[in-house]
């Protein structure tokens, strides 16, 4: 379950950080305005995973992921569909709060779900998963874009993110005010 999610939340993580000038100049924003919205979106990055503090004892951690990834694929979509500047900028900003407070929560997540002895080794093992995804996501970020610009974008980010919707919301267990022991067996 979490090598699957793994897969699939890693494309709307760096698919759409690693990619935001080319997105922006993709239609038709200049290079220089690119790079300036760029900057203020990344500047929302820390205050993703401190919205999680605010919640993260206290709301079901797989629950959190699963707001999280609805809000980045919302986002996306207003991201691909805005026009005038403010937007572009408020829903890339509000993608990036969603997508650090689900890389918050899912690291968490994913440590709770196995027993300590091989805690090290399974978390690995699973995220290794996003690392081989992501080879591969900038790849087909490039193609989409070329092929369908910043809407094909979109859809691409969404579905990966409804995967690891299912992923999570179906098969991933529930952690919170457990034991450790008690989730892992």
């Amino acid at each position: 379950m979490m090598a699957i999610f793994n897969i699939g939340q890693v494309v709307g993580f760096y698919g759409f950080a690693a990619w935001v000038p080319t997105l922006l100049m993709a239609r038709g924003i200049s290079i220089t305005n690119s790079l300036e919205y760029s900057m203020l979106i990344a500047l929302a990055n820390p205050f993703g995973p401190i919205l999680v503090m605010l919640v993260a004892d206290r709301i079901q951690r797989s629950t959190q992921i699963v707001i999280a990834l609805c809000l980045m694929g919302a986002f996306m979509v207003g991201f691909a569909l805005s026009g005038r500047p403010f937007e572009i900028i408020g829903f890339g900003i509000a993608f990036t709060l969603a997508s650090n407070a689900m890389s918050s929560a899912f690291h968490t997540y994913q440590a709770e779900l196995f027993p300590t002895r091989m805690r090290g080794q399974a978390v690995g093992f699973v995220y290794s998963w996003s690392r081989l995804s992501a080879a591969f996501a900038g790849l087909a970020v490039g193609y989409f874009l070329s092929d369908g610009g910043v809407p094909a974008i979109a859809v691409f980010i969404g579905v990966t993110m409804a995967i690891s919707i299912i992923m999570v919301f179906a098969f991933g267990p529930r952690t919170l005010a457990q034991s450790l022991e008690a989730i892992s067996h």
